[in-house]
């Protein structure tokens, strides 16, 4: 079994259990960032510190001469309070941030809320974190289908493929946020419930193409890590590019699941 299943069945099993205790990352967040972020907050945990001494270093984030490095550490050190006082703070610095901040603003606004929402509630939280982020509780895919003869998809092709595909994605309660054609090449973003298997929705668009003059490849593009670039992809369609050397589910967690528990220590946050 790939990481990439085993962390789906380990998904499933936590939606079953408790799916209001779920919180995905929704931004689309560079995975490494996310790692770091991950780690950084680990160490930071460790220090003993209060909301009072970190709300008076606040101002430090509106400051432009502020070091990156001290803007990040203040907001990994405010989400690790359960306060309202620290989610508001990071909620109207993350509204304001531009660039860079703005990712790391995002991953401090995820985390304070998930903690202020489980001390709130009385239960366990886990974060979600891919590369492509979601919604709610569905999880965001690219999707690439190509042509099975690497021939241009003719307009009726377009339309089946299409047809096919946005009929899936209902029958399955996902989303598609978009869907362009342009020569051999389908991509698309869809959002699909963390309990279904995005294989699926691509089986049962490939199936049923079948039937109207199997011009459908078997082998398809999916990942949530992040989108793949036109050269990429055409490198993979040519066998320029393996995809393995783009995409590696052993290299890269296919989904990053962390308990934010303030007992975990930096190993919990390795690939």
């Amino acid at each position: 079994m790939t990481t990439s299943n085993k962390i789906f069945n380990q998904l499933q099993q936590l939606y079953k259990e408790n799916p209001q205790g779920l919180n995905i990352v929704e931004e689309q967040i560079d995975l490494e960032l996310q790692m770091n972020y991950f780690k950084r907050s680990a160490m930071l945990k460790k220090q003993v510190v209060t909301l009072d001494e970190v709300i008076k270093k606040v101002p430090l984030l509106y400051d432009p001469e502020t070091r990156l490095e001290e803007k990040r550490d203040i907001l990994v050190l405010l989400a690790s309070f359960e306060e309202v006082e620290a989610f508001r703070v990071i909620e109207k610095f993350k509204e304001d941030a531009t660039g860079e901040i703005k990712l790391w603003a995002a991953m401090a606004y995820r985390e304070c809320k998930m903690l202020l929402e489980s001390s709130l509630l009385n239960e366990d939280k886990i974060l979600i974190s891919t590369g492509l982020g979601g919604k709610g509780l569905k999880l965001r895919y690219f999707v690439c289908l190509l042509h099975k003869n690497k021939e241009d998809f003719n307009e009726v092709q377009e339309r089946i493929v299409r047809g096919e595909f946005e009929s899936s994605i209902e029958k399955f309660n996902s989303e598609s946020e978009s869907i362009v054609f342009y020569n051999n090449i389908m991509k698309a973003y869809i959002l699909v419930p963390i309990d279904v298997p995005v294989k699926d929705i691509i089986d049962q668009t490939y199936n049923a193409s079948i039937d109207f003059g199997d011009f459908l490849d078997e082998h398809t593009i999916v990942t949530n890590v992040r989108a793949l670039t036109d050269d990429e992809i055409e490198k993979i369609v040519s066998g320029e590019l393996r995809e393995v050397d783009v995409l590696s589910d052993e290299d890269i967690p296919y989904f990053e699941v962390e308990d934010m528990d303030d007992d975990d220590d930096d190993d919990d946050f390795d690939d």
